[in-house]
């Protein structure tokens, strides 16, 4: 009874409706309640630390919702993330943020079940970004099938009962469902870490585990990986993840940290 009351209580804080009165980037603004929003569907760089084309997709948010009042599609069965940010469609009139960006090239397409929206406009829309080599299609990051969207080294509490709390988000960001089987990370140390057998739908995400566990493969929900290592893999001082492909080309990359902090923890 517990959990239903507090259901209802967080839906009714809901709004449908708003004020947006700060945009930090291009996936994150305020609302005049107060409220955070996490733009669904699209993953816009980031400012910090600063990625290729984070201050244009900034720069277009805030020409088409700062100040203005939006439109907020809301998955009631979902409507907050662990933060407690709406997680938020953001459309003003006939214009949705996350589409103009992906169209833009300054975002793409990010997808985690359930959704019960169709992502084929957004996939669309990004295949000819895309093909155009529009914003982030022309950096070295977006050139492969793969990209490493977060990065968590650091696990909460003691990481050796919190291996899982080590984990990536990696996302297809081609148009097909692609089975990452062959595909592999690598640390700053050279240890290689093996993906299994496991198709991603285009657009959505995978999280990659340290620890071990039973890979999720149902594409309704969250998909997962898990690496089955006994320990650590990620130095929380600095480590740098590498992603190659089945034919051994590395198609993308990601820092946690500095490296005179894994040089002092050493």
């Amino acid at each position: 009874m517990f959990w239903f009351l507090f259901a209802l209580l967080s839906l009714a804080d809901v709004p449908t409706t708003a004020q947006v009165v700060h945009v930090y980037d291009g996936d994150t603004v305020t609302l005049d309640n107060g409220d955070k929003v996490r733009v669904k569907w699209v993953n816009a760089p980031e400012k910090r630390p600063p990625e290729p084309f984070a201050a244009e997709a900034t720069r277009l948010a805030e020409k088409l919702v700062l100040g203005r009042k939006v439109t907020l599609v809301v998955d009631p069965d979902n409507p907050r993330d662990g933060y407690g940010r709406l997680i938020a469609g953001v459309r003003v009139g006939k214009n949705d943020l996350s589409l103009r960006l992906i169209e833009e090239g300054f975002g793409h397409v990010f997808l985690i079940p359930p959704e019960p929206e169709d992502p084929t406009p957004l996939l669309k829309a990004q295949e000819k970004a895309r093909k155009a080599k529009k914003g982030i299609w022309s950096t070295d990051r977006y050139q492969g099938e793969l990209h490493i969207s977060s990065f968590h080294a650091r696990a909460r509490g003691n990481e050796e009962y919190n291996l899982n709390g080590e984990y990536l988000r990696v996302c297809n960001i081609t148009a097909e469902p692609l089975d990452v089987e062959g595909f592999y990370l690598t640390n700053f140390d050279g240890q290689r870490f093996d993906f299994p057998s496991l198709v991603i739908p285009a657009g959505h995400t995978v999280l990659v585990h340290t620890g071990r566990g039973e890979h999720q493969r149902d594409p309704e929900l969250q998909l997962q990986i898990f690496l089955g290592q006994p320990k650590p893999i990620w130095h929380n001082g600095y480590d740098r993840a590498r992603l190659y492909n089945p034919g051994g080309d590395l198609i993308d990359e990601v820092e946690h940290g500095k490296p005179e902090r894994r040089e002092q923890a050493e």
